[in-house]
């Protein structure tokens, strides 16, 4: 896949799940919705105007995946690769990608492209909160509603 597709796929990815910048704190939910062969597992605010601090496309139609994480990255770290680890339960999975800035927003986040989705939903299964880290950075998205999500969106992706 090349850099400039990923940018689309976030675009339209946020269409789906909301248009603007949110950071955890607010009411947080865990949602999975599906538009033709487009799904997506998203946990952020409720207000669906928000972009979702957590945010797993699935594009089945050219079996590529897609994970968007807004948390407190480093400014420093701007445009440079990251990895991100996503852990719950005696489980984690790293997920290698680079760090993007919101055009509209210029908020930082984590961007993974054309990655691999079974190790994410492994992590995703377990019981408790799900802690992301990168180096000093770290976010805890609760498992409140979690199951019924991961569930729905493992039945509508067809992705490994």
């Amino acid at each position: 896949m090349t850099k400039r597709l990923l940018p689309t796929l976030f675009i339209a990815a946020s269409l789906l799940a909301g248009t603007q910048p949110a950071l955890a704190g607010e009411r947080d939910a865990w949602r999975a919705e599906a538009s033709g062969s487009f799904v997506t597992l998203a946990y952020g605010p409720v207000d669906r105007q928000a972009h979702p601090i957590f945010l797993l496309s699935c594009l089945n139609g050219v079996g590529i995946a897609v994970l968007s994480v807004r948390m407190e990255f480093d400014e420093k770290d701007a445009g440079l690769p990251l990895t991100i680890q996503l852990s719950a339960g005696g489980l984690s999975a790293p997920v290698a990608g680079d760090t993007a800035r919101d055009e509209t927003s210029g908020v930082l986040y984590g961007d993974f492209g054309d990655i691999a989705v079974s190790p994410i939903l492994r992590v995703l299964r377990e019981k408790g909160p799900v802690t992301v880290t990168s180096g000093d950075a770290k976010t805890e998205l609760t498992d409140t509603d979690r199951a019924g999500a991961v569930a729905k969106f493992t039945e509508d992706c067809t992705l490994d």
